[in-house]
């Protein structure tokens, strides 16, 4: 028990116990008594009272002591209570922000794997070109026209496209990150754009021994209101993915679809042996490689998702990766039903060709 709870208990049992002891052996009379023998000299009778009196305060401030007390007990309470909320708070804290800096470390490990993959990406083109150069300068196989030069500057030329592609690439995914590339939107149908990417890489994939096919849909002559050149970009680089990771006699379907949120977009299904879950979240992450069997015949920097990605959150739309092992890759480039001008009557609803 408290010390104020025992003032105050104190006090009444005091004051009980004394009113009991009074009754019992009538000393109010027995006081009176004395109080009459000595009336002229100490003036007893007011010391009852005055012992009543004093009672009554004693009890009061027990009372006030015990008032105090609880109202203190509550506010300790309260501010035990807000410090553990804040300790908590402080924990989930330090645990976000744990998370945070694991994450901040990972990325930093990937965005460095991905430099010195493209370092080597661009030093790769760069020596082609400063070494046939070179030779064609010293004229190593005779004066300037003989047919060995032509294919010398045909790898020149090759090389000189592929680093200015590296180098659009990276500008572009930059430009897109730090906001400095609006979409220039313009009307067009969902079917000249895959067509246009389609048969862009037609021949490339003919090469490779892949089937590239375009899956006509009724979504694919609903007009939209897009940037028409990064969205054919965007399924450039997905059916360029697709064509590097499917084996030969695979497929590859290209399809424009309505999803019944109302979204709209393409997906890109290919054929190809497929991703475990730890690489698409790897994807899902940015500046990721694919290593697997087909990328040893296939070169790339790896800037297709990351653009391709950046690219559609520019238009408030997505990206979204399935796979599985030994079942394909299907890619969807979501865009929101803002971009929608005007639609036909979709037929069929297909997110995924199979």
């Amino acid at each position: 028990m408290t010390r104020p709870r025992k003032d105050a208990l104190i006090a009444i049992v005091t004051g009980i116990g004394g009113f009991l002891i009074s009754a019992k052996y009538d000393l109010e009379e027995r006081w009176h008594e004395v109080a009459d023998r000595y009336e002229g000299h100490l003036h007893l009778n007011e010391l009852p009272i005055a012992f009543f009196l004093a009672g009554l305060g004693f009890a009061w401030f027990a009372w006030r002591r015990w008032c105090d007390f609880q109202r203190a007990a509550t506010q300790r309470r309260a501010t035990n209570d807000a410090l553990s909320q804040q300790l908590d708070r402080n924990q989930e804290i330090i645990a976000e922000l744990s998370t945070a800096r694991r994450k901040a470390l990972e990325l930093d490990r990937t965005k460095t794997r991905f430099l010195a993959h493209m370092s080597h990406e661009l030093r790769t083109p760069l020596n082609a070109i400063m070494g046939f150069s070179e030779l064609m300068q010293h004229q190593v196989c005779g004066p300037l026209g003989d047919k060995q030069y032509e294919e010398y500057v045909s790898t020149i030329h090759e090389s000189g496209q592929h680093l200015l592609e590296l180098i659009n690439d990276l500008l572009d995914l930059t430009r897109i990150e730090s906001g400095d590339m609006t979409p220039q939107h313009e009307i067009c149908t969902m079917r000249d754009v895959a067509h246009s990417a389609c048969k862009m890489l037609q021949d490339q994939a003919a090469e490779a021994g892949v089937h590239l096919n375009q899956v006509s849909l009724a979504a694919a002559d609903i007009s939209v209101n897009v940037d028409r050149r990064m969205i054919r970009q965007v399924l450039i680089n997905l059916i360029a993915n697709s064509i590097r990771h499917t084996p030969r006699t695979g497929q590859i379907n290209v399809t424009a679809f309505k999803a019944p949120t109302g979204e709209i977009g393409f997906s890109v299904t290919d054929t190809g042996e497929g991703m475990d879950p730890q690489t698409v979240k790897r994807l899902d992450q940015g500046f990721a490689e694919v290593e697997n069997a087909f990328r040893r015949e296939h070169h790339g920097a790896g800037l297709g998702l990351p653009l391709s990605r950046a690219i559609a959150q520019a238009h408030g739309g997505s990206l979204i990766i399935s796979s599985a092992l030994g079942e394909g890759t299907t890619i969807e480039l979501l865009l929101p039903e803002e971009v929608i001008v005007e639609t036909a009557p979709v037929l069929a609803d297909l997110r995924r060709a199979s």
